[in-house]
C-alpha cells in the first residue's frame, strides 16, 4: 500500500510537523508558497480539482462557475502546485483557524473528505448523516446539499510594504528575534543587526533556507497572523 501524502497547510513550514509538503505563504526549504489571506482560493482549487466528478450537481455548479484563472492568479498558486498534491491527509493550521473565512473554508474541506477522500485532521468538521436505512438516501442527498452551500470566496486583501508573520512557538524563535531571507533584507532597506519593529527592537537573523519577503517575528496573536509593520534600522 502506497504511504499516504501528508499535506501541511497554514501551518508554518519552520514548524515541527510531520507533513510530506508544507503549503504557506512563507517560504521555507522546498515548501509550496500562495499570497495571504489565501487559504480559501487554494482550498477550494484543490477541492474543486478532486472532487469535480464526484460532487452533488449544486456543488459542481458552483464549481463550473468558480474563475480558476483569477483565482490562481490572485493567490499566486497554480495547476503546476496542484500537480504536486495526491490524495492523502491533509493537516490544518492555525492559520486557517484564524481566517476571516474560516467557515466557508470548512466547507471545501468537507467536500475534500466527503468525496474526495481525503483525511482532515486540526479542525472539527460537520458530519453528515450516513443512515443505514436506503429508504432515508434522498435525506441523506438533502443534508449533504445543505452542508455545501458554498459562499464567494472573497477577494484577497493587498499585503503590500513590510510584513511579518506572527509565530507563537517559541521553538521557531526568541522574542527578540526577527527570522527573515537575504531578499527581505534588500526589499526593507535593513543596513542594521537591529532594527525596530512598530517600536520593539528585534534581532536580525538571516536563515539561508528562509526565501521571500515575508519576515518572522515572536508574537502571539488572535488574528489572521500575517501582519504589516514599520521597520526602522538602528545605528
Amino acid at each position: 500500500m502506497d504511504k499516504k501524502l501528508k499535506i501541511s497547510i497554514g501551518n508554518l513550514p519552520l514548524k515541527k510537523i510531520d507533513a510530506d509538503i508544507f503549503l504557506h505563504p512563507v517560504k521555507y526549504k522546498d515548501s509550496i508558497t500562495y499570497e495571504p489571506m489565501a487559504e480559501e482560493a487554494v482550498i477550494a482549487l484543490i477541492a474543486k480539482h478532486f472532487t469535480y466528478e464526484k460532487v452533488p450537481e449544486r456543488v459542481k455548479n458552483y464549481f463550473d462557475d468558480m474563475d480558476d484563472g483569477y483565482l490562481m492568479s490572485e493567490s499566486n498558486f497554480d495547476e503546476y502546485d496542484l500537480e504536486k498534491l495526491k490524495r492523502g491527509e491533509i493537516i490544518v493550521g492555525r492559520d486557517v483557524l484564524l481566517h476571516p473565512k474560516y467557515e466557508n473554508i470548512k466547507k471545501f474541506l468537507t467536500i475534500l473528505r466527503e468525496f474526495g477522500e481525503f483525511e482532515i485532521s486540526g479542525v472539527d468538521l460537520p458530519n453528515f448523516f450516513e443512515p443505514s436505512d436506503p429508504i432515508l438516501a434522498e435525506i441523506v442527498e438533502t443534508q449533504k446539499e445543505f452542508e455545501c452551500c458554498l459562499e464567494e470566496i472573497d477577494e484577497l486583501p493587498s499585503f503590500d510594504g513590510s510584513v511579518l508573520y506572527a509565530c507563537d512557538d517559541n521553538f521557531v524563535i526568541r522574542a527578540n528575534e526577527l527570522l527573515c531571507s537575504h531578499q527581505f533584507i534588500i526589499a526593507n532597506r535593513i543596513k542594521s543587526f537591529k532594527v525596530e519593529v512598530d517600536g520593539e527592537v528585534k534581532e536580525i537573523k538571516k536563515l539561508p533556507e528562509l526565501k521571500g519577503t515575508f519576515g518572522i517575528i515572536y508574537k502571539k496573536v488572535d488574528e489572521y497572523p500575517f501582519l504589516r509593520v514599520s521597520i526602522k534600522n538602528l545605528v
